[in-house]
């Protein structure tokens, strides 16, 4: 594998902990960058006839790995390489660019449709690929094509917006890899620097933002939080091994130091388990687990 995407500057042994928000996880035995669409065309291509395991990261603020690490490929589709072009109120924009800097930006320019998604550690692309959403937004509303490898190739498709949902969409890996997006967004009313900045304010009081984490851990479970569930059944803080349930918000489990990925996996079924036992509500993982999105061509 090593030899065989050597001239594309694959890196070898990179520990996972060092792409993954949680900070945890075991090393890629290959980590490549890819610039442009025709080096990722031709990465997939070489991974179709290595037969080579492959993983499409962007900040990895969604995702955990194993202690063991990966026998495989990570596309690390994370860079600014491809900043967003405003046309009016159209913005097209590259997978791997930050989303939180094109909130920022977009309001700068005096447009509204993505303050309430600022903050929001991922990428573009990984946003689009799991419809990120936050205070009452989500990037659904907004998006309007998506940039999607088919056929061995990268083509423009108008967004299936009907297939997307709560943490739900087509565009997520491995069912296609997305290098672009173009969005639609709305004349500034006024109020989105004030909304922005509320919403700024309220993650910085209310989410665990210094210790490495994954964001919320679990999905809403319809009719309920899943933090104010965790946080009724005493959870608050509960802690195995480096891995603990934070005490600012019960939502989240963060890496309070030297957490293993296990030592996450272990918590999470904890809280599972309780939750279950004492509400009768199964909360489901938003976090996607490394081995779910593993790939073989």
């Amino acid at each position: 594998m090593a030899q065989a995407l050597a001239d594309l500057g694959a890196k070898r042994d990179v520990p996972l902990s060092d792409l993954v928000s949680f900070r945890v996880g075991g090393p890629a035995a290959c980590v490549l960058q890819p610039k442009g669409e025709a080096e990722l065309c031709r990465v997939l291509d070489v991974c179709r006839a290595e037969h080579i395991p492959v993983v499409l990261l962007g900040n990895g603020t969604n995702v955990l790995p194993t202690d063991e690490g990966f026998c495989g490929l990570v596309l690390h589709m994370s860079g600014d390489d491809a900043a967003p072009v405003f046309e009016g109120e159209r913005v097209t924009v590259g997978a791997g660019y930050s989303l939180t800097a094109l909130a920022k930006e977009s309001v700068q320019r005096g447009f509204m449709g993505l303050e309430r998604l600022c903050g929001i550690p991922g990428t573009v692309g990984g946003a689009v690929a799991m419809n990120a959403g936050a205070y009452g937004g989500e990037i659904k509303s907004v998006l309007r094509r998506v940039r999607c490898y088919r056929d061995g190739a990268f083509a423009w498709e108008e967004a299936q917006l009907d297939r997307m949902g709560y943490r739900k969409s087509p565009y997520a890996w491995p069912e296609t890899v997305v290098s672009a997006v173009g969005l639609n967004l709305l004349p500034d009313d006024g109020t989105a620097a004030e909304t922005m900045a509320d919403c700024m304010k309220k993650r910085r009081e209310k989410q665990p933002l210094s210790l490495p984490s994954a964001g919320s851990t679990f999905k809403r479970p319809e009719g309920h939080f899943a933090g104010a569930l965790i946080e009724g059944c005493g959870l608050k803080g509960c802690t195995i091994g480096g891995a603990q349930v934070s005490q600012l918000h019960a939502g989240f489990l963060v890496n309070k130091g030297g957490a293993t990925a296990e030592d996450v996996e272990a918590l999470m079924r904890h809280v599972q388990d309780v939750v279950y036992r004492e509400t009768g509500v199964r909360l489901e993982p938003e976090v996607k687990r490394l081995e779910e999105l593993v790939c073989i061509f």
